[in-house]
């Protein structure tokens, strides 16, 4: 069965989100790695928090490999995981927005997750992609 170029490049786009955010949620443990050992009380529950967000956010990453690899296997359960990770990162993009962040971090964090429902949601990309 071949896959159209259009859902070729959804594929693609989840995995560089995948990639990307794999990467943050390792910075947010190494970072909480860093400060665990640091201090009496205070910094190791710091640092407590930025490894349980970093392992968060490294959920979220695999949810949209998930995704990739059952779309590329042509699994029709494969748009799931990919639907609840765009959700749960534009969520985050938001409490990061509430809470300061600037406004190009977070237009870059939900690019892609924007384009994924998008997609899915779309005529074209309903439930099975293709």
């Amino acid at each position: 069965m071949s896959k159209s170029l259009s859902f070729k490049i959804i594929l693609l786009l989840a995995l560089v989100q995948g990639v990307a955010g794999m990467l943050r949620g390792f910075n947010w443990v190494r970072l909480g790695g860093n400060l665990f050992g640091q201090g009496l009380l205070l910094l190791p529950m710091i640092g407590a928090a930025a490894i349980m967000r970093g392992l968060f956010v490294a959920v979220i990453a695999l949810l949209y490999v998930w995704f990739a690899i059952g779309g590329l296997l042509g699994r029709d359960w494969a748009w799931w995981p990919c639907v609840t990770a765009a959700i749960i990162n534009l969520l985050l993009v938001l409490g990061a927005l509430a809470q300061g962040a600037s406004v190009l971090e977070a237009i870059a964090w939900s690019a892609i997750p924007v384009i994924l429902l998008v997609y899915f949601f779309s005529q074209r990309g309903a439930v099975k992609g293709a």
